[in-house]
């Protein structure tokens, strides 16, 4: 349930780590007025400001609070189905937040970052037109990065980060972990597509 919400907002490609959505950019480097209270505008500002500042610890920042939330939410709603076992506690796992938390920061968001400016540069250099790019981007992304780098990479560092919390240190296991659920052609990779390919579309279409 969380790995596909995890790269909901500052780590998708609606939000790529190269663009503000914050503040839409006009074609012409305005900023389009913003609608809502003083606070949220005031917040969004900030948001802005520090993205201008220190993009990178920002983005790290954010991905770490979004990972950790959606990690939670995860978890509260696995025992909301009933998931856990009879007579066990419904506390959140606060070794497994912690996991995501730093996952999210100190991997995904440099990770990300590296990636999209890489693959903007790659693909805009040879545009020709904004639906190839959109597609080209897509294939690179779903096809690529996601089953070949991404997910093996998120599912042997997250099996690392629990073996090393248990005082373990399992390689065998992160190995193990990042080919049978994250390399190549897996159920996370089919969901993944399911969701995240008419997102981007929709999200690259209306920022064009």
């Amino acid at each position: 349930a969380g790995t596909m919400a995890l790269r909901v907002g500052v780590t998708g490609r609606p939000a790529p780590w190269g663009q503000n959505r914050v503040h839409q950019r006009r074609r012409d480097g305005g900023s389009l007025p913003m609608r809502g209270s003083p606070a949220a505008h005031a917040l969004a500002s900030a948001y802005e400001a520090s993205m201008l500042a220190h993009p990178l610890l920002t983005k790290a920042a954010t991905s770490g609070v979004l990972w950790t939330v959606s990690d939670a939410a995860a978890q509260r709603l696995t025992v909301s189905e009933g998931a856990v076992s009879e007579g066990a506690g419904q506390e959140l796992d606060l070794g497994r937040l912690l996991r995501y938390a730093f996952f999210g920061a100190a991997v995904q968001a440099p990770l990300f970052d590296a990636y999209y400016r890489l693959q903007d540069n790659l693909v805009d250099t040879m545009s020709v037109s904004t639906a190839a790019d959109v597609g080209v981007k897509l294939l690179i992304d779903q096809l690529i990065y996601t089953p070949f780098v991404y997910l093996p990479l998120f599912f042997g560092g997250m099996a690392v980060l629990e073996s090393a919390s248990k005082g373990e240190a399992s390689l065998s296991r992160a190995v193990s972990e990042a080919r049978v659920k994250g390399f190549g052609l897996t159920a996370t990779l089919v969901a993944n597509w399911t969701y995240w390919v008419p997102v981007n579309v929709s999200g690259d279409r209306c920022c064009c």
